[in-house]
């Protein structure tokens, strides 16, 4: 509790000093900065992080950046000169957790590998963040979420039957959110270790390329047990039927999930076929996995001559998992995510807006956060009360040309 009895934050009292650009590596530094830690986004001079500019803009200015980036502090640093490289490792000292999602190799040729980051601060945890890890064949690789995603297997296995390969989330860079979630995740982890006393901390190594191997490698495991690859198949589950995106007669569509037996019954029953369940071909989740194209039509020319919310209410009531697929536009307005998911900000470049609470949701905890920084924003504030840095030293570190 701090003195006014409110709850504090989970990691309040941590200090965090963020390296990277784009999201992976700086998800990691969002989820620690909603959760309470002091977050010191470190930007090179002039331009800062390619975040600011990427995806859909309001007023030249990217929402992505404005959402991902609040509750942090922006700190121009030019550390490819001595007076930036000096400021930053003298923060590295004063901190508990170096977020590294810069091209692998690079902190190494700056004279900061692992080994020289412990010797400026033993306790400090270290995570690295990267396309394909420190370790294998392509661990110099540079990489972003599309080229992880072709290179261990999933965008083969996304698209339509018979189809290109497509990438998993489209245009949302879904592997690199969750490779933010372990990070975060492993950092936690190492300060646990830390608390309960271990000496030295092992560095939390986490790639694109693994997270997005993880969800996949069942099916390596299936195939070198039975020599056979598993094929895209569009919007179907790996087992189970109907199973997939059907539309409705306003033209709308819905996603429907049948799996068990008892399931797939009460769904025959609803669409006129109760006869299916004493038909042996679909006695069992394979069976019906097996002849889903036969159940799918007949159920998608049932939901198509129904208009949606008829469609979802006879399903909903049958007891089935189903669901609209909701636009943008109808997640602004969808009641749950009102209540659950969003809060409400008056940020300084998008205006009113909502955005996303603090994930996880910890109960009693205070939902307080702060606008994305401007360039720089902070660098006088923590270069002056953390470093004792002069005005003259402050402007040095982050203009190349005063150096």
């Amino acid at each position: 509790m701090d003195p006014t009895g409110t709850l504090k934050k989970p990691l309040a009292g941590m200090r965090v000093i963020e390296l990277g650009e784009l999201i992976a590596g700086p998800f990691v530094g969002t989820l620690l900065a909603d959760n309470g830690a002091e977050v010191i986004k470190v930007e090179r001079p002039g331009r800062g992080d390619v975040l600011r500019q990427f995806g859909p803009l309001v007023d030249g200015t990217s929402a992505f950046w404005q959402v991902n980036s609040r509750n942090k502090k922006s700190v121009v640093l030019d550390i490819t000169r001595d007076g930036g490289s000096s400021a930053l490792k003298a923060l590295i000292g004063l901190s508990d957790v170096l977020i590294d999602s810069m091209r692998p190799g690079v902190l190494d040729q700056r004279g900061l590998d692992d080994a020289t980051l412990r010797t400026l601060n033993p306790n400090l945890v270290i995570v690295h963040v990267s396309a394909f890890g420190r370790s294998g064949p392509n661990a110099s690789r540079g990489g972003y979420d599309p080229v992880a995603q072709g290179f261990c297997g999933l965008s083969n296995l996304t698209g339509d039957r018979g189809g290109p390969p497509m990438r998993a989330g489209g245009a949302i860079p879904v592997c690199d959110f969750m490779t933010g979630l372990l990070g975060a995740f492993g950092a936690v982890l190492a300060l646990l270790q830390r608390k309960s006393g271990v000496v030295s901390i092992p560095a939390v190594d986490v790639a694109l390329y693994d997270v997005a191997f993880r969800m996949i490698a069942p099916l390596i495991a299936y195939y070198e047990a039975t020599g056979t690859e598993w094929q895209r198949d569009g919007n179907h589950s790996l087992g189970g039927a109907p199973t997939g995106h059907f539309m409705t007669a306003d033209e709308k569509w819905i996603c429907l999930s049948v799996q068990n037996d008892e399931q797939f019954a009460r769904c025959a029953r609803l669409v006129g076929r109760p006869q299916w369940t004493a038909d042996p071909r679909f006695e069992t989740l394979p069976g019906r996995t097996a002849h889903r194209d036969e159940i799918e039509a007949w159920v998608s020319e049932w939901i198509k001559t129904r208009p949606r919310s008829e469609a979802l209410a006879s399903i909903e009531a049958a007891g089935l998992g189903v669901g609209p697929i909701q636009s943008i536009g109808d997640m602004s307005k969808d009641p749950h995510l009102a209540v659950r998911d969003l809060t409400d900000v008056d940020d300084p470049i998008l205006g009113k807006v909502r955005m996303p609470q603090t994930l996880p949701v910890v109960s009693g905890g205070a939902e307080h956060n702060t606008a994305a920084p401007m360039l720089g924003e902070h660098t006088h504030q923590v270069l002056s009360e953390l470093l004792g840095y002069s005005d003259g030293m402050i402007a040095a570190v982050g203009n190349p040309a005063a150096q």
